[in-house]
């Protein structure tokens, strides 16, 4: 009986800690978790949160707890934040409102009706976890490092609406990630790598920025509504598994397929990172993986747009200069004419940006920079010289023919008329498309996805896979 008596005692306590601490809970739902996640997300101007579970909803201005029901609705305002708790009551804040859990439970989870999930399109998306609804006057473009915003897009989506945070634990924040960068059907020691990489990631730009996106700028989220069984299994198992560097978290860097070499970090975005360095993969080259390899079509119109966008230069080449040792294109020389005074020019590529940005820069987009070029040309050209020599050229743009009158005019045109003894013939002047044969689909950098799917169905441990992808690296609990 004196045991029961003091039990009682404790349970009674707890309730007035929560009322006592409640205001200042409130401003921060981190606290809640012991490895806080924040994922900006894009809602409709108007949206209705459906609670279940157990939540309260705190007025940030005045830290008071709103009475609510089940289903609250909250509207954009440019200082303001207003949420209609019931039919009747509509309340207005100039700071906004959190809606968080009492404690952490898997029970506990929020509908939001129209969201744009992970970037893709709106529509009712369930997250678990806390939130936190902020004035658009709040709006903070710089909340995510600028090395880490790749796509601006994503802040500029977030104009014109509440500035709607979702905070959770960070195991939480993974089951509804993994899936939706690996297949849940995949190999279960392939998920558990993932679950790792994707852990590490996660934690290394949470420690860098106030708030990560749930696009690719950072990882696709897709929150409880994107969950899946078999990846919520893999990170269980994981769970707190990280992996070092000389006791330090690494960026766990991971791309879908290697073509059979992954690389230095130097030779795809320019900085030399100790723990990646190139590997032979012999494991991601198989036949499942449908990245082994891919062809492309590039049309001299929109490679000479995208290189030499002024009107009067066009394009007559562009050759591969440089590759690394694993076989990722360096370097590239693109040649062009002026098609006024026949001026000939020539450009490196990229342009004062690292390797991988040349997967954008030639008028398409490529999987990989693991590629070798190749011009499809119409017609070899044979020009006769003032001499009475001929000689073959691959573009004629530029060169000055001699016209009936004894005038001699500059080449400008695509296809050029020629007068033959049988009539009037048309010959190409430059290449009508370039070929680009390649392999692999991604930066090439740490883990393969395909290649730790063969890993997996070969019969090793995901710390075998993620030792295979990064060097010199501990795999620890924290």
């Amino acid at each position: 009986m004196m045991m029961y008596k003091k039990m009682m005692g404790v349970l009674l306590a707890v309730p007035l800690f929560i009322c006592a601490n409640q205001s200042a809970a409130a401003e921060e739902p981190e606290d809640l978790y012991n490895e806080p996640m924040t994922i900006k997300l894009i809602p409709s101007q108007t949206f209705t949160a459906d609670i279940h579970g157990s939540y309260e909803l705190i007025d940030l201005k005045t830290g008071e707890t709103l009475d609510v029901d089940r289903d609250v609705t909250f509207r954009h305002g440019t200082d303001t934040v207003s949420v209609e708790v019931s039919d009747d009551v509509l309340e207005t804040s100039t700071e906004g409102y959190v809606l968080q859990e009492n404690s952490p439970s898997s029970n506990n989870y929020v509908t939001i009706s129209s969201v744009k999930r992970a970037g893709s399109s709106f529509q009712q998306t369930s997250y678990r976890g806390s939130f936190k609804m902020e004035p658009e006057e709040k709006r903070n473009p710089d909340g995510a490092a600028e090395e880490q915003r790749r796509n601006k897009e994503d802040e500029e989506q977030t104009r014109n609406r509440v500035q709607l945070y979702n905070i959770l634990e960070i195991e939480d924040y993974l089951k509804g990630v993994v899936p939706h960068e690996m297949a849940a059907s995949w190999p279960m020691e392939a998920l558990k790598a993932q679950s790792v990489a994707a852990r590490n990631y996660a934690k290394v730009n949470m420690q860098a920025n106030e708030f990560l996106y749930d696009t690719v700028t950072h990882q696709v989220y897709h929150g409880k509504s994107g969950e899946a069984s078999r990846s919520n299994e893999a990170i269980k198992a994981t769970e707190g598994t990280y992996i070092e560097h000389n006791g330090s978290l690494i960026y766990a860097y991971f791309h879908a397929s290697s073509g059979g070499y992954t690389d230095n970090s130097e030779n795809v975005w320019s900085s030399r990172v100790p723990y990646i360095r190139a590997v032979e993969d012999p494991y991601d080259t198989h036949s499942a993986n449908t990245n082994t390899s891919w062809t492309v079509q590039l049309t001299q119109e929109h490679a000479d747009d995208a290189v030499f966008p002024e009107d009067e230069w066009e394009l007559t080449n562009l050759t591969i200069t440089e590759k690394s040792n694993a076989g990722r294109v360096q370097t590239m020389k693109a040649e062009a004419i002026h098609t006024e005074t026949g001026e000939e020019k020539s450009i490196t590529l990229p342009e004062a940006s690292s390797p991988d940005s040349l997967r954008w820069s030639l008028g398409t987009t490529l999987k990989s920079t693991m590629f070798d070029i190749k011009k499809e040309q119409p017609n070899s050209i044979t020009v006769k010289t003032a001499d009475g020599s001929a000689s073959s050229y691959d573009s004629a743009l530029g060169m000055k023919m001699k016209q009936a009158d004894g005038e001699n005019e500059v080449i400008t045109y695509e296809n050029l008329a020629v007068r033959m003894s049988n009539g009037v013939s048309y010959v190409g002047t430059k290449p009508s498309s370039y070929q680009i044969d390649g392999q692999g689909f991604g930066h090439g950098l740490g883990m393969s996805q395909w290649g730790a799917y063969k890993m997996a169905k070969d019969g090793h441990h995901f710390r075998d896979i993620l030792h295979h992808y990064y060097t010199d690296i501990d795999i620890v609990h924290r």
